[in-house]
């Protein structure tokens, strides 16, 4: 399994195939087909293994926020070192026990945290939905005329030197951004870091008005 997640990590999924790991392994191809019935059983493996990296040994006693907040880290990690698989999870269902294991107690944390019916699903799934999606976004291709070559920090730069020489006139907050925004603070752990807290302070100010209804 991990000469799989290796290939996929190094090659991605179009690359991927069971001959292409026989020929990584120095086998046969047939010889896959004693363990798994075909590539996509394999991918499903695979996502289930790499789901056995999100540490679940979070201090039950901390509150529910930090908590989940953590375990939102956690998911967002893997997606990172793991980012030509990160898409699947939400493109195909992934229902290994590996997996099922490390979702199963994120809604334990929430559920601690006296989160309910519609308001447990809603704050799982956005969760979930922005530690992978955010990334899948982090960790895509730079890609488009310029891109070829140049690393995110030479085409960041190329981009903020673009919206600098617009014309003040029409563009007058793109080119002030630019102007006064501090970007050496604004990498991707700071955005990241600021969605997830955000996020948080809205469900917990939810939460709350949930709980102090009559």
């Amino acid at each position: 399994m991990a000469a799989a997640i290796k290939l996929i990590d190094e090659e991605g999924l179009d690359g991927f195939s069971m001959r292409r790991l026989g020929q990584a392994l120095g086998a046969g191809t047939t010889s896959f087909y004693w363990h798994v019935k075909d590539k996509d059983q394999l991918i499903d493996l695979v996502m289930d293994q790499i789901a056995t990296e999100v540490r679940l040994d979070d201090d039950a006693g901390r509150p529910w926020r930090e908590r989940a907040a953590y375990l939102a880290r956690e998911f967002h990690a893997i997606g990172k070192r793991h980012r030509n698989v990160a898409a699947l999870y939400g493109a195909r269902i992934s229902m290994g026990p590996n997996t099922l294991l490390a979702m199963d107690h994120l809604l334990e944390v929430l559920r601690a945290g006296g989160f309910e019916r519609d308001r447990l699903t809603l704050a799982f799934s956005s969760l979930m939905t922005y530690a992978l999606g955010s990334a899948v976004m982090e960790s895509r291709d730079l890609s488009g005329p310029g891109a070829e070559g140049k690393s995110a920090e030479e085409m960041q730069a190329m981009f903020a030197e673009m919206l600098a020489s617009l014309p003040a006139d029409q563009f007058p907050n793109l080119v002030r951004l630019i102007a006064e925004g501090n970007s050496g603070n604004v990498d991707d752990d700071a955005q990241f870091e600021y969605g997830l807290q955000s996020m948080l302070n809205g469900m917990e100010a939810d939460l709350n008005r949930s709980i102090d209804r009559p």
